[in-house]
């Protein structure tokens, strides 16, 4: 696929956005089905795509060579897709700089059952919602998840069953506050389409509200 298709395809439209942002697509490797593996990323390497991206950008828009580095990070999105949902949540274990905001679209299909616990993964993603939740309202996150039942509603669900436990524990008006920017949701779009139709939204907004009739 052009990687210009594929661009519209992740949904990395940035007309949205108020803020200065980079938006950076890594590739990955078919296994085979739905499973990929973006090595790259894994180990802290989220942290050093992220370092690179930002210098080269800040090469190309220098005034010269002796300007010093312009740009730093300050925020972190992360957003996957079908195959790679599942590498995303491997790439946060070894992030020294976590994502602010992890969007899946129809990507938690679980571990391959040859090879261990379908749903391993469940608690590196309980530890970093945990620790995101302890930043609010200072640093404002989110955790959007928007499935398909036949493909990856059991994961999903588990998802959702996390985020109600940890909502439980905070005061019912912030909780409910909250909830508008950590959820579980059904796509009313087909697979293919998730992204391209959710992330510019979930860029402009986190709390964005999808109306699936239109």
């Amino acid at each position: 696929m052009p990687l210009a298709e594929k661009v519209v395809r992740s949904g990395l439209d940035l007309s949205g956005r108020t803020r200065p942002t980079l938006a950076m697509l890594p590739r990955g490797n078919w296994i085979r089905h739905y499973y990929y593996d973006f090595p790259a990323l894994l180990g802290g390497g989220i942290d050093r795509l992220a370092d690179y991206g930002l210098s080269q950008f800040s090469h190309a828009v220098a005034a010269g060579p002796s300007v010093p580095r312009a740009f730093a990070l300050d925020r972190l999105i992360l957003a996957a897709h079908s195959g790679g949902g599942m590498q995303a949540v491997d790439g946060i274990t070894g992030a020294s700089r976590p994502p602010d905001e992890f969007y899946v679209f129809d990507g938690l299909y679980g571990r391959d059952p040859a090879s261990g616990n379908p749903l391993g993964g469940l608690e590196t993603i309980d530890t970093w919602l945990g620790n995101r939740l302890r930043r609010e309202p200072d640093r404002r996150g989110a955790l959007r998840v928007i499935y398909i039942e036949q493909q990856t509603g059991p994961f999903s669900r588990k998802v959702a069953e996390l985020i109600a436990r940890h909502l439980a524990s905070i005061d019912p008006d912030r909780a409910a506050a909250l909830s508008r920017r950590y959820r579980v949701e059904v796509s009313g779009v087909q697979h293919s389409q998730i992204a391209r139709r959710c992330m510019p939204e979930l860029l402009t907004s986190a709390d964005a509200w999808f109306n699936w009739l239109v």
